[in-house]
C-alpha cells in the first residue's frame, strides 16, 4: 500500500507561522531602527526556532507583519509534533 509522505509545503499550510517574518520598531536609543523575527522550522528539533536579527536602519517590507510578544510566547511554549513530520 502506498502512503504518501508529507513535505515542507504541507507543514506550511498546517502552520502558516513557518517562514513568516515579523518586525519590531525600536524605541529609545534604537528609535528609527527595526529588528526582525524569522520563524524558521528546524527539521532536526522538529519545532519552530525563532531567528532574531540585530537592530538595523531599515523599513519593513510589505510581507513583514508587526511583532507582538505573544507570538514568541506561543512559539517557545509549543512542544512540536509528537512524531516526525516527514
Amino acid at each position: 500500500m502506498y502512503t504518501p509522505e508529507r513535505n515542507l509545503n504541507d507543514l506550511k499550510r498546517w502552520n502558516p507561522m513557518i517562514n513568516r517574518i515579523y518586525y519590531e520598531r525600536g524605541e529609545g536609543k534604537y528609535k528609527g531602527m527595526i529588528r526582525t523575527y524569522h520563524m524558521f522550522y528546524n527539521i532536526m528539533a522538529n519545532k519552530i526556532t525563532p531567528q532574531i536579527s540585530n537592530w538595523v536602519h531599515a523599513e519593513p517590507t510589505q510581507e513583514m507583519k508587526p511583532y507582538h510578544p505573544n507570538i514568541m510566547k506561543a512559539v517557545l511554549t509549543s512542544q512540536g509534533n509528537s512524531q516526525p513530520f516527514y
